[in-house]
Order: C-alpha cells, then sequence, then structure tokens
C-alpha cells in the first residue's frame, strides 16, 4: 500500500501504531469540531476528538480530517454549535453563518473537513463561505474555548 487511512485513532493509538508498520497512515478521520474537540469519552476512549490527537498527527505528519465538523459528534450535537453564543458572535461580526465559523475555525487550523448537506444554499456556504473570510487569532482563541 503507498497510502492508507485510520479512522478515530487518539493519540494513544497512534503512538501505538506507528513502530508497527511500514506505511504511515496519511489521513485520522474523526469527529472534529469547535464544540467536539476536548476528548469526549464514549467507552473510555476520545476517539480521536481531541487536541492532543491533532497534536500527535501534527508531530507525526498525519492529517487529521473532521467529520462531523458541525459538532454532531459532541454532546448537544449540531443544535449546539450552531447556537453557542461565542459562535453566532464571531458570525455576526464577519456576516457568515454559524455554520461557516465553526467550518473556518477548522479549516484555519489546516484541519480539512468533511461535510454533507442536500441543500444547494448549505453546500455552498460550505465551500465558497468558508475561504472568503478569516477569524482573527483572538476568535480564534475564543472558539477554541469552547468546551
Amino acid at each position: 500500500a503507498r497510502g492508507i487511512g485510520v479512522w478515530n485513532f487518539n493519540a494513544s493509538a497512534i503512538e501505538s501504531l506507528l513502530p508497527h508498520v511500514k506505511v504511515r497512515p496519511a489521513v485520522n478521520q474523526c469527529g472534529f469540531s469547535v464544540a467536539g474537540h476536548s476528548g469526549i469519552r464514549y467507552r473510555n476512549q476520545t476517539w480521536g476528538r481531541d487536541d492532543a490527537t491533532l497534536a500527535a498527527c501534527r508531530r507525526h505528519n498525519i492529517t487529521l480530517m473532521a467529520y462531523s465538523p458541525l459538532g454532531s459528534a459532541a454532546p448537544g450535537g449540531v443544535p449546539r454549535v450552531l447556537s453557542d453564543t461565542n459562535v453566532r458572535a464571531v458570525a455576526a461580526a464577519h456576516n457568515r453563518t454559524a455554520a461557516a465559523v465553526a467550518l473556518r475555525w477548522l479549516v484555519q487550523q489546516g484541519v480539512p473537513v468533511v461535510t454533507q448537506s442536500d441543500k444547494k444554499e448549505h453546500m455552498v456556504d460550505d465551500l465558497e463561505g468558508v475561504f472568503s473570510f478569516e477569524l482573527t487569532d483572538s476568535e480564534m482563541a475564543r472558539l477554541a474555548a469552547i468546551r
């Protein structure tokens, strides 16, 4: 194999895997979002939904790719992310949707996202709206503080 990917590997799983493989994973796909990056535990595992996993991926040149980037893997799910007062305040400051801000927070960190929609306006916002503005350092920190 020339390229492989893994799914829901947390930092310790990545560290355990690497000494035993000849081909390093290129991608680790994990549920990761503004509200879902603080080590949410399910069955005593974080499933890669934490900042330590993002750091481990970066350290080993593995791309962490975010599925559920609007938070369906986080406690409270999508409604929590889209109605969060901090997300909405940043969105208002940029005249963008809460979804665009949540996606931009990931993309601006170099985290590719996997989105899905059956609504054309959401697809357009996901593809075009996310790249048409930039968050400030203080906005990035404000959003990173959401737990």
